[in-house]
């Protein structure tokens, strides 16, 4: 049986800490993006190439689903229009349900997690960059207004960062002040799309001048008795929590190196800090994968070392967080192809996980690092995710789960919400569909 308690572990972390745990990774769709930077076009290949240039000069995206030959052109077209259909503009809003997307008057709405019963900025920020990848202003405009009016802290040692959840009925009161970086991240690079695909407006949908004070105040941020900017300067890493107390540490699945890259393109202040993030991330998810589940724990030391923590039972284990980790190797190899390495860590992983499935008939949720199951469920979100190892590796047992990423429903329900949008980015991912837009595709 296949279900999420993602959220049930998640309220275990909201009672005993101040912080956000579960957050990250991206897609997109639309149109096709023109290259960033000049670059020879690459020339025709299989999914997974180690040598034609990434999407980021290319320009090129791969259809992986069509590639593999699981789906024709106008299957692909449907699969992510109904997806997102369902997800972001079904009237079904129950617990039983099929929305995430809630609307807030005629101008304003959010995503909920249904499970959790809040809304997280983890969830607003994924849904601002769907909506960008599938080319819906109105609804990235929703999502961001509400986030800037609800959302974000407006002044004190929290200003321009977003307090992780709220509640999900008005006046949407924050239910904790501190902030999920993962959050900040997927705002900022959502809001630098935005721009580069449909230009600025006016006041808070200045897109890119947003982005910028978002950046600003992730690595500048002056500390606190308590608290510490959400970037480590010498480490060049993300951290998990701003909070000293809990201790200085960062989640695998934070590292989202495709996102470093262009910010270190695109940012007004910092670049290089990026650009070194960028490689620091790669390096980091080498040295943090299990040497032979290619597992990755919810958080890590600096180091990779699996990090306990007295608020989260799993947290040195790989669970929910972890499942991202794989769809955003499998972006970075896709949009710039940088990292050999990377078909290594995704033929562990999956050869784990193939192996589990053969011998059980089901993937579990949660592992112990050396692949002792450690919970009676499976995850959506996490079959999802390895559906993306394809982009990365010919293997056939990465082409097994991108089968099974095809012919598996959207899900609905209790869980729906990270379930739903784990599978929202992974049927874009594979379909070619997430997408750069660099500061060229708004002329």
């Amino acid at each position: 049986m296949t279900m999420n308690i993602f959220a049930t572990q998640r309220n275990a972390l909201i009672s005993t800490v101040k912080t956000l745990a579960f957050c990250a990774l991206p897609l997109g769709l639309a149109s096709c993006a023109a290259p960033v930077e000049q670059s020879t076009p690459a020339t025709e290949q299989t999914s997974a190439s180690h040598t034609a240039p990434g999407a980021f000069y290319s320009g090129e995206y791969h259809n992986a689903f069509v590639e593999l030959g699981i789906a024709s052109p106008e299957q692909v077209n449907k699969k992510v229009q109904d997806t997102y259909q369902q997800l972001f503009y079904s009237d079904s809003r129950s617990e039983s349900g099929k929305a995430v997307f809630f609307p807030v008057g005629d101008d304003m709405g959010f995503i909920k997690d249904i499970g959790s019963n809040d809304i997280r900025s983890e969830g607003m920020s994924y849904g601002m960059m769907i909506a960008v990848q599938m080319d819906d202003q109105e609804m990235f405009n929703k999502l961001w207004k509400f986030s800037k009016t609800y959302m974000q802290h407006h002044d004190g040692w929290y200003q321009d960062y977003f307090a992780w959840h709220l509640r999900p009925e008005a006046p949407f009161a924050k239910m904790d002040n501190n902030p999920a970086p993962d959050g900040e991240l997927y705002f900022a690079m959502a809001l630098f799309f935005a721009e580069n695909r449909w230009g600025a407006g006016e006041g808070i949908f200045q897109y890119s001048d947003e982005a910028n004070v978002i950046l600003q105040a992730m690595v500048n941020k002056e500390e606190s008795d308590s608290q510490v900017p959400m970037f480590n300067r010498d480490e060049k890493q993300i951290l998990f929590v701003t909070e000293r107390s809990l201790g200085l540490y960062t989640d695998p699945s934070y590292h989202v190196a495709a996102f470093y890259e262009l910010l270190g393109r695109w940012a007004e202040e910092d670049q290089q800090l990026w650009l070194d993030a960028a490689q620091v991330s790669r390096d980091y998810l080498y040295n943090a994968a299990h040497p032979e589940t290619g597992l990755y724990s919810e958080y890590a030391a600096f180091d990779g070392t699996p990090q306990k923590t007295s608020f989260n039972d799993i947290s040195h284990k790989s669970g929910y967080d972890a499942f991202r980790v794989i769809g955003n190797i499998a972006m970075d190899y896709h949009w710039f192809n940088a990292d050999p390495r990377q078909t290594e860590l995704a033929d562990r992983l999956i050869s784990f996980y193939a192996d589990e499935f053969k011998r059980k008939g089901q993937n579990f949720a949660v592992h112990e690092m050396s692949g002792k199951v450690a919970s009676e469920w499976g995850s959506s979100g996490q079959n999802a995710m390895n559906g993306t190892a394809a982009m990365i590796t010919n293997s056939q047992e990465a082409k097994e789960f991108t089968e099974r990423l095809w012919k598996q429903a959207t899900p609905t329900g209790k869980w729906r919400y990270y379930d739903g949008l784990l599978h929202m980015f992974a049927v874009l991912q594979m379909s070619g569909e997430y997408k750069i837009y660099g500061p060229t595709d708004a002329e």
